[in-house]
């Protein structure tokens, strides 16, 4: 009578060899009995997925060949032992020892060695030229050559020094008249020098000179404190006005007094309150040891009025304005032609239009009191100047002049 088939006693022993092995997974561990030595221990490898390559790692173990299969033997039950029956099939092989895979290192490139190297041998002396060797002599022929030029650099300056200054003191005149364009003091003594040195002085001068002035009942009580007072005696006549102040009325501390230069000219500006609190303001110029009160310049007056330069009548004239460049241009004055300028009068209620020729000598003379040619410094907005003026074009504007002189910088003729 057959045996019934069971995990440990299979049916038949192709079946063993063959078939999936899943019969191997035993709890259990189960040793062989011998007769006279202690039963040997054996370890169950645990199961293996044959559908696995057989190059994947495994852990330590007993590692069985796919054609090997363990089979009991049988009648090893009834001694109270067990004993597996190793059955091979082809070449199998079973491993008792585990292996231990390694890592294989690549062999780097060894480190140069560092040798020692002998000590150099002092020399005698010890000096750092015994051990180094003597450095080359050098030739003291570009000293020479540098000493010749900064002497010629000296020399040539020293030639065109007074070149340079005889071209600063030939001033161009305009070629549009007669007159010529005065600028501030530049290398020469400072013109100032004598109210920097004699403050108490000169306030008390000013003060005598304005309320001589200011006291004055007709012009002839007044033209021995005005600055050309003789010459200028008929117009006085005609637009002097008295200031009717009292007989004790003096110069208030509060006063402001600033000081000025047109050339070499001095001045001082003086401006306060009268009695009727009414502002002014006087220019004075210190000429004759005496401070004179230029009564043409306190009052902004030219050889035409505002009023008179409207007229299409006037062809041409002088006056005191508050320059200040603008963009204002028309087909008559066109901008690729003229620089532009608001001309303000004396009390800041009448102006007119002033176009400069580029490239003229007015033009240069504006550009450097206006400071256009600077990128980064400040330049001044507006600007007291002496301008002759002269109807240019007849499409133009009654309000639109053409500048031919710049005749000074500030009111105060020098």
């Amino acid at each position: 009578m057959p045996e019934p088939s069971s995990p440990l006693h299979p049916s038949s022993p192709e079946k063993a060899a063959w078939d999936d092995a899943e019969w191997l997974e035993v709890e259990v561990p189960v040793v062989a009995a011998v007769e006279s030595q202690p039963p040997p221990r054996v370890i169950l490898p645990e199961p293996r997925n044959f559908s696995e390559p057989a190059s994947a790692a495994k852990p330590e173990g007993i590692h069985i060949d796919s054609r090997t299969a363990i089979r009991l033997i049988e009648g090893a039950e009834s001694s109270g032992s067990r004993k597996i029956q190793i059955t091979e099939h082809g070449k199998g092989v079973i491993r008792l020892e585990g292996e231990v895979a390694t890592i294989a290192v690549a062999k780097q490139n060894q480190l140069p060695v560092m040798k020692p190297r002998g000590s150099k041998a002092t020399s005698k002396n010890g000096s750092v030229s015994a051990d180094w060797g003597q450095a080359a002599s050098q030739s003291n022929r570009w000293l020479w050559w540098a000493g010749s030029g900064v002497v010629v650099l000296l020399l040539g300056g020293l030639a065109l020094q007074p070149l340079l200054v005889d071209k600063d003191q030939d001033r161009t005149a305009s070629n549009y008249g007669t007159l010529q364009v005065a600028d501030d003091v530049i290398g020469v003594a400072d013109p100032m020098v004598y109210f920097s040195e004699n403050p108490a002085q000169v306030i008390t001068e000013i003060q005598h000179a304005v309320e001589t002035y200011a006291k004055a009942k007709t012009v002839e009580d007044a033209l021995p404190v005005i600055r050309n007072g003789a010459k200028l005696k008929g117009q006085l006549e005609k637009l002097w006005v008295s200031w009717n102040v009292p007989d004790n009325w003096t110069v208030s501390n509060d006063d402001a007094i600033s000081y000025a230069s047109v050339g070499k000219l001095p001045y001082a500006i003086i401006s306060g309150t009268r009695p009727d609190f009414s502002p002014y303001r006087l220019f004075l110029v210190r000429e004759h040891d005496q401070m004179l009160v230029d009564w043409e310049a306190s009052l902004g007056l030219g050889t035409r009025t505002f009023g008179e330069m409207k007229d299409l009548s006037t062809k041409s004239g002088e006056l005191r304005v508050v320059m200040s460049p603008i963009e204002f241009y028309t087909r008559s004055f066109p901008e690729s032609r003229y620089r532009a300028y608001r001309l303000g009068s004396v009390n800041g209620q009448e102006f007119l239009w002033g176009y400069v020729e580029r490239g003229s000598p007015a033009a240069a003379a504006l550009g450097e009191i206006f400071n256009e040619t600077a990128m980064f410094s400040d330049k001044p907005r507006e600007q007291e100047m002496r301008l002759r003026l002269q109807r240019a074009a007849s499409d133009a504007a009654p309000n639109q002049w053409l500048v031919l002189d710049v005749l000074h910088k500030g009111w105060v003729t020098p």
